[in-house]
């Protein structure tokens, strides 16, 4: 019984389209996910590099 639904689960049009569209589509958007996570990173680290720059502390013009 549990082997002939697995059998017609298999051949189901519908759920091989869901099945493998979710094994072409999840690791792009994965990647595209965490490429953005590490953009937005360096993004938010070259900001406050700048700004430093502009407005420095007083412990960095002492040292100059």
């Amino acid at each position: 019984m549990v082997d002939i639904i697995a059998n017609m689960t298999w051949k189901n049009p519908i759920f091989m389209l869901v099945f493998f569209g979710c094994l072409w589509f999840l690791p792009g958007l994965l990647l595209t996910i965490r490429n953005n996570n590490i953009k937005e990173k360096r993004y938010k680290e070259d900001q406050e590099n700048r700004i430093s720059r502009l407005y420095p502390s007083e412990k960095q013009s002492e040292n100059k």
